[in-house]
């Protein structure tokens, strides 16, 4: 079987069970804004970006280094083992202090419920398992993972969101299911624990840089919610949030591409260069092709066919409003090549470089942009990075390929 055609068959396996991941939130959107309302939409997502931030700290490089590991070393059992229960150990200890530290701050802050439920969302990172069998390549139990959770998501929205005020349960909801299954999962994990603090504090070190760089960029995607629920309030948050739902779709499909090629790239790299370069331009090609096919179709459909659907004012605007953000997944997938090389080659140092400075031109940009021109700002300061961070990455990635 070829690369190509082996990494196809995998990624549509693992597509099928993101289906349903992307589906979930498509699902509940539309009935927690009919029951709880379009403001309360924006806070949900202000505290659901909060906490996908706060959950790298937890996760720690693991969906990329540890990813690794497990590909190239899936052999070496008892070097596993050690990696994996060292891993945990880390989450183990970051999770109880970040909770400590979230509770403090919350109570200082007077926040709302929706913020202390949204703790789940921490406790169920740190039982995350998804990155192992990313590694092995076992799209199956992600999917069992991913379906699982999200239909008792689903589920447990409809009958727990009945009122208006209820909205302060909706992270929750989603860290509890996802705390269920990942702690069934995690069980199954082969693992062997330390206590070596010589052993921690090496891991720290080694990883440092790579969670530096994921927390920059996974600060500059979500930024956006927070500068605009500071500057346009929680209504404009709900709106940006409706709109932001086809960028969460397109990030989710390209995770499934990233998942699906890192660990063969990684492989084929190493085993033999120029079937990596050949399986990473193929699989690249295609990507690039497919989403011009279907953002161009999707931007004409808002176009032509939105005023014809009987929909709330809001959910209209925001959608009508994603239009714009269409062509921005074909900027990020671009990246994803060169992105990939300098992680192989361990430039971590250049990826913490591009992340930070990306990280601090959305702040400046995205505040300046937003408050002089609301939505419409936001939405140009997010194109703005995503091209600098995809130039930079070309810049930077396509060198190392050539020299070899």
């Amino acid at each position: 079987m070829s690369q190509t055609k082996h990494s196809l068959i995998n990624f549509i396996v693992h597509g099928a069970g993101q289906i349903v991941n992307l589906l979930a939130p498509f699902i509940v959107m539309p009935y927690i804004i009919k029951v709880c309302g379009v403001e309360n939409w924006g806070k949900i997502g202000v505290a659901t970006s909060l906490f996908i931030v706060l959950c790298l700290l937890i996760e720690f490089g693991s969906n990329l280094i540890g990813v690794k590991e497990v590909s190239a070393y899936r052999s070496a059992t008892n070097y596993l083992k050690k990696y994996i229960g060292t891993l945990y150990e880390y989450r183990m200890f970051s999770t109880i202090i970040l909770l400590g530290i979230c509770i403090f701050t919350f109570l200082i802050l007077n926040v709302e419920a929706v913020f202390y439920f949204g703790l789940l969302s921490l406790v169920a990172q740190l039982f995350n398992p998804i990155w192992f069998f990313q590694g092995l390549e076992d799209f199956k139990t992600i999917n069992k993972i991913i379906i699982i959770s999200k239909v008792l998501y689903v589920v447990l929205v409809f009958i727990l969101v009945r009122k208006t005020e209820d909205y302060v349960y909706v992270v929750g909801i989603l860290g509890f299911a996802n705390t269920l299954v990942y702690a069934y999962y995690y069980s199954k994990i082969p693992k062997v624990f330390s206590t070596s603090q010589k052993r921690l504090l090496s891991f720290v070190k080694k990883n440092q840089a790579i969670v530096i760089s994921n927390f920059a960029i996974t600060f500059y995607s979500n930024a956006p919610v927070f500068i605009i629920s500071i500057f346009l309030g929680d209504f404009y948050t709900g709106i940006y949030k409706i709109s932001d739902m086809i960028i969460t779709v397109f990030r989710s499909y390209l995770g499934v591409f990233f998942n699906v090629s890192y660990p063969r790239y990684c492989y084929l790299l190493q085993e033999k260069w120029s079937e990596g370069i050949r399986y990473i331009r193929k699989i690249t090609g295609f990507n690039i092709l497919f989403l011009g096919f279907v953002t161009t179709l999707l931007f004409l459909l808002y176009i032509v066919g939105i005023d014809y659907f009987n929909i709330e004012t809001s959910l209209k605007e925001g959608l009508s409003l994603s239009k714009y953000l269409c062509f921005l997944p074909i900027i990020i997938a671009l990246n994803i090549p060169y992105y990939q090389t300098l992680l192989y080659f361990h430039k971590t140092k250049t990826l913490v470089n591009f992340s930070l400075f990306g990280a601090m031109a959305m702040f400046v940009l995205g505040t300046l942009l937003t408050w002089k021109f609301h939505l419409e700002g936001t939405i140009v300061s997010i194109y703005i990075v995503e091209m600098f961070i995809t130039l930079a990455m070309f810049t930077k990635g396509k060198p190392l390929l050539n020299a070899k």
